[in-house]
């Protein structure tokens, strides 16, 4: 977000209940509540896995041991690179190009382990793990999507964010179902809601007015009931709020 992005929001705080919904981890979120003006207030990490009331947890989900092991078993001739989310902790095996992105993007240190070793402690301390991010050249996720293809809907959920990089979720968990424990189904009809991913639409379809920003994806626009004019990284989403408050 851009400073104008978080001085705009500020203004809106007091007038509305503003929630964050995001696939990153706790710690990515909370400067941006605190530039807003919000922290401590409700959000939504890891896709709907984790909602947190400050430092309270409302809800958890994670991948179990059951599923965790299938997982390894279908990627087991797969080159791709496992980051490993549980809570506020990040594990990753080794440095890359796409590591050294998401700590750019979520101001967030990972912790370093071996991925399988890190799993059982993770299991064992959390009984697993809020999200799984699988990170490769674009070949190697090619052959990771197929593997998994089987696994889609009954024991994770899971969508492609890009070329290089695939997200996992524990089953049942998604925005909407996030949103829906914090707020029922009545409050989402009241709700307006912005999105860019896959991972949004069904959150777009159940709010009242749900907004694509113009960089989303052709089947998130499909699925909103606007689309902003300019895309996120041109404040796409205030550009959108300032025209409502206009009208």
């Amino acid at each position: 977000m851009t400073p104008q992005a978080y001085s705009y929001l500020g203004t809106l705080k007091d007038k509305h209940n503003l929630l964050l919904c995001s696939a990153r981890i706790p710690s990515g979120m909370r400067y941006h509540q605190e530039s807003i003006g919000i922290l401590g207030a409700p959000m939504l990490c890891y896709n709907g896995a984790l909602l947190l009331e400050g430092d309270q947890t409302v809800f958890s989900k994670t991948i179990p041991e059951t599923a965790l092991d299938l997982l390894k078993r279908s990627l087991a001739e797969i080159q791709v690179n496992w980051g490993l989310y549980a809570y506020d902790q990040w594990w990753v095996s080794k440095d890359s190009e796409r590591v050294q992105k998401e700590r750019s993007n979520t101001c967030t240190e990972p912790l370093w382990g071996e991925t399988y070793t890190t799993l059982k402690r993770l299991v064992d301390e959390f009984g697993g793990v809020h999200k799984i991010m699988l990170m490769g050249e674009k070949s190697e996720v090619d052959k990771a999507m197929t593997a998994l293809a089987h696994l889609q809907g009954s024991a994770l959920v899971f969508f492609r964010s890009n070329d290089t990089l695939i997200e996992i979720a524990p089953i049942g968990v998604g925005k909407k179902e996030g949103v829906l424990q914090l707020i029922g189904a009545t409050g989402l009809d009241d709700a307006m809601a912005f999105g860019d991913n896959d991972n949004d639409i069904e959150l777009l379809q159940a709010a009242g007015w749900g907004v694509a920003v113009q960089n989303a994806k052709p089947g998130v626009q499909s699925a909103a009931d606007a689309v902003t004019p300019l895309s996120c990284t041109e404040d796409g989403v205030i550009d959108y709020l300032r025209q409502c408050y206009a009208r």
